[in-house]
C-alpha cells in the first residue's frame, strides 16, 4: 500500500532519491508534522508510539513516521518549548505548553489544514489511484519479463509511460 519507504511519496521534490536519481517527495516533511502533533497533543498527552499509531490511523496506514524522524522532532519542539514530556518509567508523555497552545493558536489553520491532508491520504479516490499505478506497475514489469529482449515492445511501453507522464504532470492540481 504504500508507495516508497514509510513516509515517502513518489518521486518529486524532497529526501530520499528514486531509481533514476530523483528524489521523492515526503508525504509530510518535519515542518508540517509538527502541526499535527501539537493539535493532537493539544487534546490529549500521549508517548511518541501513539502519536505514530495516530498518524497512522488518520491516514488510513498510508503514512507512518519513523521513530528516527518522529523522536527527534519532538526533542526539538520541547527545546523549543513547546511541549513538555513527564517520565513514565522508560517512556516520556509529552504534553504541550503554554507556549505550544500559543503557537498552535497562532498556526490554527495550518494545523487543521495539514490535518486534512494527512486524513485525504487515505480516501477511497488516493486508495484507486494507488491500486491502479500498482496494476500499471505490475502490467509493465510482466510485459517486460515475457517480452523483455523485443526493442519494439519496449518502445512502445515508453511512448505509452511518456505519454502518461506528461499529461499527469500537466494536470492542474487546483482543479
Amino acid at each position: 500500500m504504500r508507495r516508497g519507504g514509510k513516509g515517502e511519496a513518489l518521486c518529486g521534490k524532497s529526501s530520499k532519491k528514486c531509481g533514476d536519481g530523483r528524489r521523492r517527495a515526503r508525504l509530510l516533511d518535519q515542518g508540517m508534522l509538527r502541526f499535527v502533533i501539537l493539535k493532537r497533543l493539544a487534546e490529549r498527552p500521549a508517548h511518541g508510539y501513539e502519536l505514530i499509531k495516530f498518524l497512522q490511523e488518520q491516514s488510513k496506514d498510508v503514512y507512518s513516521p519513523s521513530p528516527g524522524m518522529l523522536y527527534p522532532m519532538l526533542y526539538l519542539m520541547e527545546d523549543q518549548g513547546y511541549l513538555s514530556t513527564i517520565s513514565e518509567g522508560n517512556k516520556r508523555l509529552y504534553q504541550v505548553t503554554e507556549q505550544g497552545f500559543g503557537f498552535l493558536q497562532q498556526n490554527w489553520g495550518l494545523a487543521v489544514a495539514v490535518e486534512e491532508r494527512l486524513a485525504a491520504m487515505g480516501s477511497d479516490e488516493v486508495e484507486k489511484t494507488r491500486s491502479q499505478l500498482h496494476a500499471l506497475r505490475d502490467a509493465v514489469h510482466e510485459r517486460m519479463g515475457l517480452n523483455g529482449q523485443q526493442p519494439k515492445l519496449l518502445q512502445q511501453m515508453q511512448s505509452i509511460l511518456q505519454e502518461a507522464l506528461d499529461k499527469i504532470q500537466a494536470l492542474d492540481s487546483r482543479v
